[in-house]
């Protein structure tokens, strides 16, 4: 899939060591999302996720699990300390993809370690997303 110019095929993002993508659009750098892949996977989110970003985003996080479960990742980072804001349309977005991973069989699950910056006062309430899965997901401050 390409959106505005850049290649959202997940494979060739993470076979590179790191990529940026500025999601939804080229012209908008309201959000800019950073995969890194290794032994680990890092997922870095920076700027603001408004309404505009929801549908790019949920491309991109799919595109993502089904990745990580093909190459048997067996952790990613989550990135948001840089993420200013994220509005509910794409917070939405973030819920269905932890929602999937928890319903995945054992075999097809990745640890999720997502790293907060409890200062932004609407990330304080991101501490909630480890109750999805307590063996998996886990919140860093």
């Amino acid at each position: 899939m390409t959106l505005a110019g850049i290649d959202l095929n997940c494979r060739s993002i993470l076979g590179s060591v790191k990529v940026r993508l500025r999601v939804p659009v080229v012209d908008d750098p309201d959000l800019i999302v950073e995969m890194s892949h290794g032994e680990i996977a890092t997922l870095r989110m920076v700027g603001s996720a408004d309404t505009k970003a929801q549908q790019p985003l949920a491309t991109l996080l799919g595109q993502i699990h089904e990745e990580l479960v093909a190459r048997k990742t067996p952790e990613l980072v989550l990135d948001m300390r840089s993420l200013d804001h994220m509005g509910a349309p794409c917070l939405r977005q973030l819920l269905a993809w932890l929602d999937k991973q928890a319903d995945a069989p054992e075999a097809e699950r990745y640890r999720i370690r997502i790293q907060i910056l409890p200062a932004l006062a609407w990330q304080q309430s991101l501490q909630a997303l480890s109750c999805f899965d307590t063996t998996t997901i886990t919140i860093e401050t």
